[in-house]
């Protein structure tokens, strides 16, 4: 059986990696922003199906990146109050 300091300092580590891969989403959802403006500046004057399901899924992307991110945070902001009460 793990010790209460093993527990918390594999918590921490959870966290931290956690940590990590908000920052990677977030970077990715940069790069989407910029595909997109790039993409819509492209297809202004353009009303092509295959342009605007592009967008759309892009756009689509950059949504569930941000819901990803907002719920890796909550898990980081509960193992963080876990990890106060052990």
């Amino acid at each position: 059986m793990a010790s209460v300091e093993e527990v918390k300092a594999n918590v921490a580590a959870s966290v931290d990696g956690t940590g990590r891969a908000v920052t990677g989403i977030q970077h990715v959802s940069e790069q989407l922003d910029d595909a997109l403006s790039l993409l819509r500046l492209t297809a202004i004057g353009s009303f092509h199906p295959s342009v605007a399901s592009a967008i759309a899924q892009l756009e689509q992307a950059r949504m569930r990146l941000d819901e990803a991110a907002t719920l890796a945070r909550g898990a980081m902001d509960s193992a963080d109050t876990y990890r106060m009460i052990v």
